[in-house]
């Protein structure tokens, strides 16, 4: 299990210049923008949209024009961060923060149909724990995207060569097994090169064929309250 005092306060102290980073224009954006082009790719439309470890906001704000019509809602257990997201984020798009632990969603089951955590995986302080949050909150027929650098990924492997290839060869070891424990399969793939670094992988997920093939065909999701 993680720390979570040091990081906590570390993303605290950060909040404030968090949105002038140079992280944002060369690491930070071109994830996000990876994570949300696979789930329009998968999921056109969405009706509720959760981003798990938001920060300051930065990529439901840019989500807002590909799902005009969702419920848009981010997390984050950093307090100052979830202030500054209010702060630097415009009344119009209706983005809903919280503060809130990927560990322990404040959130009924089944309510959101989107969701995405992008390089907040590694600061979760139990990876299994926040994975089956995930699946809880998560509609029968919704997609979780998750971007982070693995360290069992091989390095400058196109993932979508390996997705060709059987799908177990390609989920990260410490990614595979939590999924699967929650009835969760690897649907769709990305990565986001930066520098000489390792590659950060994005992947999207959705309940098992198993799982989908004794669900019912109507149904709408309850509604959102924490």
């Amino acid at each position: 299990m993680k720390e979570l005092e040091p990081a906590l306060s570390r993303f605290d102290r950060r909040a404030s210049s968090y949105e002038d980073s140079p992280l944002q224009e060369f690491l930070f954006v071109p994830v996000q923008q990876t994570a949300l082009q696979l789930a329009l790719q998968l999921l056109p439309q969405a009706q509720s949209v959760l981003d798990v470890g938001c920060g300051t906001g930065r990529l439901l704000r840019h989500a807002r024009a590909c799902y005009p019509m969702a419920e848009f809602v981010g997390i984050d257990l950093a307090g100052r961060m979830v202030a500054t997201a209010m702060a630097v984020t415009p009344p119009k798009l209706a983005i809903r923060y919280v503060h809130a632990r990927a560990e322990r969603l404040p959130f009924a089951d089944g309510v959101f149909d989107l969701m995405f955590a992008t390089l907040s995986l590694r600061h979760w302080t139990n990876l299994p724990a926040g994975i089956a949050e995930l699946a809880r909150v998560l509609t029968p027929r919704g997609v979780v995207v998750l971007a982070d650098v693995f360290p069992s990924c091989p390095r400058r492997r196109s993932a979508a060569h390996l997705l060709r290839r059987r799908r177990h060869t390609f989920v990260p070891a410490e990614l595979d097994a939590v999924l699967a424990a929650h009835r969760l399969e690897v649907i769709g793939c990305g990565q986001t090169r930066w520098f000489g670094l390792p590659d950060v992988q994005v992947f999207a997920a959705q309940q098992s064929r198993r799982a989908m093939a004794k669900l019912p065909t109507t149904g709408d999701p309850p509604r959102i309250t924490p």
